[in-house]
């Protein structure tokens, strides 16, 4: 028994030598510089660690900046930071397609949703169902329910208020949250309401833990599946919930609820996701899976952004200043097309947009069989090659001292080398058939929303010991997974308007 044991251990640490020695001198990509001494040899020593962390899309640019634009994660996974390469891979019929095994743990009840479809006729067809709802003529028509959402949000600011300093973190999300849900179903989730009396929604709240676990998902699928089962069983055998499985069920309902109501064509609202969907005979359980996938990406990327512009605002009163008085001498506009006439409204949101980087997730592609020559090395077919939008928006040359809140950056529109390289590096909503599908939405809720809280209250710091009311915002520290989440809170406190014209007038 000894000797066997021996000869085994033997035996096993021979194979661990030899797969060392080739994956470093003999494997395909052994010519790409490894991220650290652990990564050709197993994706879960080097990657996982930092990747469940939330730290791997923050530290991966600085190992560029010193490897190069290729740099070995993993035995079988590059990542690359190179604008050629990403306009490359994801450009109009690229061979590069999505990698199933990552985008497959976003499938939501079996049924692939735009951003999980892997086929890419399939996901051109439902791209194009969908462009019914989010193409720019249409999506003026969510202008009334917008603002319905955003009034109820000052409302909620107005009553927070009183109690002390706002974090916009859990509050825009709420208006967010809403919003889509309000969008997707016909309803709104009631996330509002929730935060109203003290207590944050649990499926939102929920959306930041998702995030978080989304490594171990992507790592250990079959794992996490056997997990949620039994989580699932235990909490229909006893009511024990162990891994929010209490909000997921309450969600579930409340959305196969909406879903009975928009297949009633008098109960349903024009506008609804659900409703139009149905309308174009997509099927119930694909329509309902992509209403669910909404509320995700939709709450957390523009909730994320709408928090920071604004905690950004608070440090800067000139900055603020100078919005308002565009704002109002263009009275308040609604108007999809006279918001995007407004150069510094224009300005502040799309360097949010950039500053914030929201949607962090590395996008992962699998070379093409037959390989390919990306920065004049060869990756081999079957590699799984990825890069994240944020780097982009934070590279140091196209936008010097990125982590800076700098709307001037976008004020000129002069053809210059500068300006050029601005406009080629800002891809918040990645590039070619993979563009987000809901950006003139995301910029129609901003745009609304900045300029109807400013309409409402003057911003200022949460704290009256900050030593200047115009500082240039930096981006506060944050874990990164599918989406960015700031570590600390973004606090802030609010002035309503109509009290300081009250006290001007008495003055």
């Amino acid at each position: 028994m000894s000797m066997l044991w021996i000869w085994g251990t033997v035996l096993g640490a021979s194979a661990l030598v030899i797969k060392i020695i080739y994956e470093y001198f003999f494997s395909s990509l052994s010519n790409i510089p490894n991220a650290g001494l652990l990564a050709p040899i197993s994706r879960l020593l080097w990657e996982f660690p930092l990747e469940y962390r939330g730290q791997l899309t923050l530290e991966l640019p600085k190992l560029h900046k010193r490897l190069g634009p290729l740099v070995r994660i993993g035995p079988n996974e590059v990542s690359f930071y190179s604008l050629d390469i990403y306009k490359k891979i994801h450009a109009p019929n690229s061979a590069f397609i999505k990698d199933p095994r990552v985008y497959g743990q976003f499938v939501q009840d079996g049924h692939p949703a735009l951003f999980s479809i892997t086929d890419a006729k399939e996901h051109a067809q439902r791209r194009r169902h969908m462009g019914v709802l989010f193409n720019r003529s249409r999506v003026p028509s969510l202008i009334p329910m917008m603002l319905d959402q955003i009034s109820r949000f000052n409302d909620l600011l107005a009553k927070l208020h009183q109690k002390g300093p706002i974090d916009l973190v859990p509050t825009c999300r709420a208006l967010e949250a809403d919003v889509m849900s309000r969008f997707a179903f016909g309803s709104p989730i009631g996330a509002i309401d929730s935060l109203s009396i003290g207590k944050e929604l649990s499926i939102v709240k929920e959306n930041d833990l998702k995030s978080s676990k989304m490594p171990l998902y992507t790592k250990f699928p079959f794992a996490t599946q056997i997990y949620d089962a039994i989580s699932y069983s235990i909490f229909d055998l006893t009511g024990w919930d162990i891994s929010s499985v209490a909000s997921s069920r309450l969600f579930d309902r409340w959305a196969n609820d909406q879903l009975d109501k928009s297949l009633d064509s008098e109960k349903a609202p024009d506008t609804s996701f659900l409703k139009v969907m149905a309308g174009l005979r997509l099927s119930t359980q694909s329509a309902l899976s992509e209403a669910k996938e909404m509320l995700g990406p939709g709450t957390d990327t523009t909730s994320a952004t709408l928090a920071h512009i604004l905690w950004a605002l608070s440090l800067n009163e000139d900055l603020q200043n100078q919005l308002f008085l565009e704002l109002d001498a263009a009275q308040w506009p609604t108007d999809m097309s006279a918001l995007e006439s407004l150069p510094l409204l224009v300005a502040y949101v799309k360097e949010g947009i950039r500053w914030t980087g929201a949607a962090v997730a590395m996008l992962p592609r699998m070379v093409p069989k037959g390989g390919a020559i990306l920065a004049e090395k060869y990756v081999e077919g079957g590699t799984m090659i990825a890069s994240s939008p944020i780097w982009y928006l934070h590279d140091e040359v196209a936008f010097p001292e990125p982590h800076k809140y700098r709307p001037s950056r976008w004020l000129s529109n002069n053809t210059n080398d500068a300006t050029t390289l601005r406009n080629e590096y800002y891809i918040p909503f990645s590039k070619g058939p993979g563009t987000c599908v809901g950006v003139h939405l995301a910029y129609l809720e901003l745009f609304l929303s900045v300029s109807q809280v400013l309409k409402k209250y003057l911003i200022g710091p949460y704290s009256d010991t900050t030593a200047s009311r115009n500082v240039e915002a930096t981006l506060p520290s944050r874990r990164e997974w599918v989406a960015a989440v700031p570590i600390g809170p973004l606090q802030v406190s609010l002035h309503p308007r109509s009290e300081m014209r009250t006290t001007d007038t008495c003055n």
